[in-house]
């Protein structure tokens, strides 16, 4: 079986769900900062009851991509952390003159 992860990938990944996250939050800032007693006093409360139905699935969507994004930044420090103990692990088992040796070296 083989396992192959490109952690460049995982962390472009990560930064583009954190990048979100932050246009969503930058979403959310300019729906709050909507006036609705502008609207009169017959329409502000239903506005008022939209902006704020809109304003809790906004923080629902900033949460989840945040999460993504921290969620594909730890699976990548475990990868990265489970490949070097795997190597480290290996070379030890290798006879001295061979620890050093990289894959490209192997006939």
């Amino acid at each position: 079986m083989s396992l192959y992860v490109y952690l460049g990938a995982l962390t472009t990944s990560a930064q583009a769900w954190e990048d979100t996250s932050e246009t969503i939050r930058g979403a959310n800032k300019s729906l709050m900062e909507v006036d609705v007693d502008l609207l009169g006093d017959r329409v502000a409360g239903a506005a008022q009851g939209f902006i704020d139905t809109w304003a809790s699935e906004i923080n629902r969507l900033q949460t989840t991509a945040r999460d993504h994004g921290d969620a594909l930044r730890e699976a990548a420090l475990l990868y990265e952390q489970a490949d070097t103990d795997v190597v480290e692990r290996s070379q030890q088992l290798m006879v001295w003159a061979d620890r050093d040796v990289s894959p490209g070296s192997v006939p």
